[in-house]
C-alpha cells in the first residue's frame, strides 16, 4: 500500500507540475498581451484640432474656398487661435516644441467652453503656457504667435506656411513625438505682394 500511496503522491506531483506550467504560460502570455495593447493604445493618442479658429490676418472674397486658416502680410503681428481635442480615451498631455510660438489656455472647469475661442485684446492670454492635460474628449484653446519670428523674410516676395503644430504627447507614461494637423494653412510674408493680392482676388472673383 506504501508503493500504491507513493506511485499515487508522484503523480499527483506530476500533474500539479503541468497545471502550474499551463498557469504560468497563460499569465505571460495574458501580460504580454496587456503589454502590447497598453503599447498601442499610448502610441496611438492624438490631438486634433477642429471646432472653433480666431484667425484674423487679410479678408478675403466670399467666393473664394476657405483653404487657408488665416494670411498675414509681412508687418502684422500674427495670433491665431485654435480650439483642439483629445479623441482618445486616455488623458493626454500635450508639450509644445516652441512654447513662445504654440501655447494652451489652461482647461476649463466647463466643458461648454472647449469649443470656445475668445481675446478680450487679440492676443493670447497671458496665462497661456506651453503644456496643457487634457481629459477624454475635452478640449482647450491653442494659440499660435508669429510662428514667423525666427525667420529670415523676404520683403517682397517670401510666403511662409505652416500646417502643423509640433508637439510631444504623454499618455499611460508613454511620450512620442506628434503633430497637430491645422484645419488649413496660415500663411505668412508675402511683402507688398501680400498687400495687393487681396485685390487681385477680388477682381478674379468678380470677373
Amino acid at each position: 500500500m506504501v508503493d500504491v500511496a507513493a506511485g499515487a503522491t508522484e503523480s499527483e506531483r506530476r500533474r500539479r507540475g503541468r497545471t502550474a506550467w499551463v498557469v504560468g504560460a497563460v499569465v505571460v502570455a495574458a501580460l504580454v498581451a496587456g503589454i502590447g495593447g497598453w503599447q498601442y493604445a499610448a502610441r496611438n493618442a492624438r490631438i486634433v484640432a477642429e471646432g472653433a479658429t480666431l484667425s484674423g490676418g487679410m479678408a478675403f472674397p466670399d467666393c473664394l474656398p476657405r483653404m487657408a486658416l488665416a494670411v498675414y502680410g509681412t508687418g502684422d503681428d500674427v495670433v491665431v487661435g485654435q480650439t483642439v481635442r483629445n479623441p482618445s480615451r486616455w488623458p493626454v498631455t500635450v508639450i509644445s516644441s516652441d512654447p513662445e510660438v504654440f501655447r494652451f489656455e489652461a482647461l476649463s472647469d466647463d466643458p461648454a467652453d472647449d469649443t470656445t475661442v475668445s481675446s478680450a485684446d487679440g492676443a493670447a492670454p497671458a496665462g497661456a503656457s506651453g503644456t496643457v492635460v487634457l481629459p477624454p474628449g475635452r478640449g482647450a484653446t491653442m494659440w499660435i504667435v508669429d510662428p514667423q519670428r525666427y525667420s529670415v523674410q523676404d520683403a517682397s516676395t517670401v510666403w511662409y506656411e505652416f500646417d502643423g503644430v509640433p508637439v510631444t504627447l504623454r499618455t499611460l507614461g508613454v511620450a512620442r513625438e506628434a503633430s497637430i494637423r491645422l484645419p488649413g494653412t496660415l500663411y505668412v510674408g508675402g511683402g507688398k505682394d501680400g498687400e495687393r493680392l487681396g485685390a487681385a482676388l477680388q477682381e478674379a472673383c468678380d470677373a
